[in-house]
């Protein structure tokens, strides 16, 4: 019934229930049935699934269960399809596609998760859909990262694309991140508006 995976993506990552709703009506992602995993699906344009990957949502001594479904083919991604739209934005993690739906409200461009920084999924993207003139790398904001869009950068740049480097804010790793700490500095200054607040009322 998904329980396990509204709890872990709404509590433990800071994601509205809305969104996840939109995902989970999508059809895009799913809670499995043995070890409730969160599962990630990859659809070509004809809507078949053609990669799947799975996050545990249980993390034991710090360590966190990650795999791709067996069978994969890795020239797709888990992704978010707008013909009507000619950008997409690309991620590395499926979880920092979704935190970006929250934070920008942004339910109108194509959006990959690439699973890596090897950009199979987003050739196979734009291969699919070749309305698509503008790209938006928002991948994570460490070495390797920051190495993988400029160098993916540089090559769409020839190829003729339009493209953007969208990093996280310095000092943060990845757009969940950024949405965490976001809500928590947000709840932060909530809490010592209400303090404040009481203490006039006194």
């Amino acid at each position: 019934n998904n329980s396990y995976l509204y709890s872990y993506l709404c509590k433990e990552r800071g994601i509205r229930r809305e969104v996840v709703d939109y995902f989970v009506n999508q059809n895009l992602i799913y809670e499995s049935n043995d070890y409730h995993n969160v599962v990630f699906k990859g659809n070509d344009a004809n809507g078949i699934t053609r990669f799947a990957s799975m996050r545990g949502v249980f993390d034991k001594h710090g360590k966190t269960f990650k795999c791709d479904v067996a069978g994969n083919d890795k020239n797709y991604g888990f992704n978010v399809r707008n013909t009507d739209s000619n950008e997409i934005v690309v991620f590395e993690a499926a979880i920092d596609l979704i935190s970006y739906v929250d934070i920008f409200s942004d339910f109108e461009t194509n959006k990959l998760a690439l699973g890596m920084t090897y950009d199979a999924p987003l050739e196979t993207f734009i291969k699919e859909n070749p309305n698509i003139t503008h790209i938006r790398f928002c991948l994570d904001n460490d070495e390797p990262g920051r190495r993988a869009t400029k160098e993916l950068m540089e090559k769409y740049k020839n190829r003729g694309y339009e493209v953007e480097d969208c990093p996280p804010p310095d000092g943060v790793k990845d757009i969940n991140e950024w949405l965490v700490k976001s809500k928590q500095l947000s709840k932060l200054v909530s809490t010592k508006r209400d303090l404040q607040c009481d203490r006039y009322q006194k």
